[in-house]
C-alpha cells in the first residue's frame, strides 16, 4: 500500500531566548546502560509522566555501580533547568532507589570519550539523598549549552535507575537537527496543527523545526499540487500506520525515533 521509507535529515538555525521555557528533549533519541525489559531508555521522554512503572511509561536499567540514562537534543541547546518524575508506585523503598545523582550536560557524546561512563560534564544539578516520591524542577547553576543530557547514579553499590520522565528546559538553540522519515504518496488523517503554503519539502520541515518550542511538530504532509505542508504534533515513538492512507502527490514526514 505504501511506498518505500526514506531518511531525510532536517536542520535550521533557531537562535531564539524567551522568557518562556519549553522541553527540548521531547521525542528525542535515548539511550541507558542496560534495559530492564521492555522499560526503553524512550519511555522517560515519550511525554506520558505517568509515574507507575507497572502502566508502560518509564524507563528501567538493570542493576549497575554507576546506572545511567542520557538523551540527544539534536542540537545545542541553552538548558535551564531539569524537570524530573521519580517513580511513585509499590513501597516508598521503590522511590528511593533514585540518589546521589548528577544531571550533567556535554556538548558532544560522551560515550565517545575515553573512562565513560566514569567521567562529569558540565555538571546541572547534583542531588544526594533520595528526592522521594513526586516531580522536581531541578536549576541549574547557571545555564548550560549543550546537546547531550545524563541522568548518573553513583552508589558505591549496584541498583536500578529509573525515572517515569524527564524534561529538558531550554530557552533557545543555536541550530536543530533531526531525521524525518518519508513515505511517498502517503498522508497522515487528521487535522493538522496549522497549514502553510511552501516552495518545497525542505522549507515545510524547517518551519517544522522553526515551530517546536509552540506546538512541537514531529511530522507533516507535503501536498505537491497545492504546494502546501500541513504541521502535526504526533508521538513518533507510536506506529502511526492505522492512521496512513494512499494519497498521490503527497508525502507524509515523521521524525525519525530510531534509538540513540
Amino acid at each position: 500500500m505504501f511506498s518505500c521509507v526514506l531518511r531525510v535529515l532536517a536542520m535550521t538555525i533557531v537562535t531564539r531566548s524567551s522568557a518562556v521555557l519549553y522541553n527540548a528533549a521531547l521525542y528525542k533519541p535515548a539511550a541507558q546502560i542496560s534495559t530492564w525489559e521492555p522499560n526503553y531508555a524512550y519511555k522517560a521522554v515519550d511525554g506520558n509522566s505517568d509515574p507507575d512503572v507497572n502502566h508502560g511509561y518509564c524507563q528501567h536499567t538493570d542493576q549497575h555501580l554507576t546506572p545511567w540514562w542520557m538523551v540527544d537534543l539534536r542540537g545545542q541547546f541553552i538548558v535551564e533547568q531539569i524537570k524530573l518524575t521519580n517513580r511513585q508506585d509499590g513501597l516508598f523503598l521503590i522511590a528511593d532507589r533514585l540518589r546521589n545523582f548528577d544531571i550533567d550536560i556535554f556538548q558532544q557524546d560522551p560515550r565517545q570519550l575515553t573512562n565513560f561512563p566514569d567521567i562529569t560534564g558540565q555538571v546541572c544539578y547534583h542531588q544526594g539523598p533520595t528526592p522521594g516520591r513526586g516531580t522536581f524542577l531541578y536549576n541549574c547553576t547557571t545555564p548550560i549549552v549543550g546537546r547531550y543530557v545524563r541522568l548518573i547514579m553513583r552508589l558505591g553499590f549496584i541498583d536500578n535507575l529509573h525515572i517515569c520522565e524527564l524534561e529538558v528546559l531550554v530557552n533557545g538553540s543555536s541550530f536543530e537537527e533531526v531525521y524525518f522519515n518519508k513515505k511517498e504518496d502517503t498522508r497522515l488523517s487528521g487535522k493538522p496543527l496549522i497549514t502553510l503554503t511552501a516552495t518545497d519539502s525542505s522549507y515545510c520541515l524547517q518551519e517544522c523545526l522553526r515551530r517546536r518550542s509552540t506546538i512541537y511538530c514531529t511530522a507533516l504532509n507535503w501536498v505537491t499540487s497545492t504546494r502546501s505542508c500541513q504541521l502535526f504534533s504526533v508521538n513518533p515513538f507510536l506506529d502511526l500506520t492505522v492512521n496512513l492512507t494512499s494519497a498521490a502527490g503527497t508525502h507524509f514526514y515523521s521524525q525519525d525515533n530510531s534509538s540513540l
